[in-house]
């Protein structure tokens, strides 16, 4: 989107991920309500199991509390893609604009969001992040909604942990992130903007074939499409995927079906 359509494309490309932050910041407000958990700081950080794990992961939490959640990120995989495919500038617009977005979702907007350094910012050597939610910034009905202290007869809820495997994860948020930028795409520069959406998901087929090849080599297994279905985010046949269902306007499954799904099976001969 950038290459194609430059200062345009970064708007768009700005705008999606914000979209995508505050679906994913409003959905995760709904499964902790859903719960009987308040909508603070550190239930947000506690709970929210919408990323699937990450050994790779190395962070400082030097604060959590339900106000306040200040932490550094030493080690972060997102980061060194970028790094490692010399895209620091994309890495850093997605870290510019998805955290403000999600965590002020989240608490309704009132949330405060400083990230102070990232790892895709040259001469960072950390993400520095505070993230903070203030009781006298709420309006009074929001108040027992986010903090135990303003709803005496409050009950914590048993909390049943669950956290997606990596292809739930990432198949949730990667429908979301294609959606979002999709649609915003299509408002901001027209039809026009699907050809380059579409050279991205040939790239994206390039660069999953590569490492499906890898990996079946190393595993010594059969490439086969058990082991695409396994070993990639994404059902090859978008109709059985019910997240399609919300996550179609702007024909968007036909679009994936069709530059994603069908080309990988092509690539791989499957």
């Amino acid at each position: 989107m950038i290459n194609e359509f430059g200062i345009d494309g970064e708007a768009a490309v700005r705008e999606g991920l914000r979209r995508f932050g505050y679906d994913r910041g409003i959905t995760n407000r709904n499964k902790h309500l859903a719960v009987g958990l308040k909508i603070n700081m550190k239930n947000y950080f506690t709970y929210t199991r919408d990323l699937p794990g990450d050994p790779r992961f190395k962070r400082d939490r030097l604060t959590l509390t339900p106000q306040e959640r200040i932490s550094h990120t030493l080690k972060c995989p997102f980061a060194d893609l970028s790094i490692k495919y010399n895209l620091k500038d994309i890495g850093r617009i997605y870290c510019e604009e998805f955290h403000k977005a999600g965590y002020s979702a989240y608490a309704y907007g009132y949330t405060q969001v400083n990230l102070a350094k990232t790892l895709t910012q040259d001469g960072d050597k950390y993400c520095s992040f505070s993230v903070i939610l203030r009781p006298e910034n709420l309006p009074d009905e929001l108040k027992p909604v986010c903090f135990e202290e303003y709803d005496p007869e409050y009950v914590p809820p048993v909390f049943q942990d669950y956290r997606p495997s990596a292809k739930e994860g990432y198949n949730s948020l990667g429908i979301r992130l294609f959606y979002h930028i999709l649609g915003v795409s299509e408002n901001y520069l027209g039809a026009k903007s699907r050809t380059a959406i579409v050279r991205g998901l040939s790239r994206l087929v390039t660069e999953t074939t590569t490492m499906l090849q890898h990996s079946a080599k190393k595993l010594e297994q059969t490439l086969n499409r058990e082991f695409v279905e396994l070993n990639q985010p994404f059902e090859l046949d978008t109709e059985k995927e019910p997240m399609w269902e919300k996550y179609n306007e702007y024909s968007a499954r036909e679009l994936f079906q069709a530059a994603y799904c069908n080309e990988l099976c092509k690539e791989l001969s499957i």
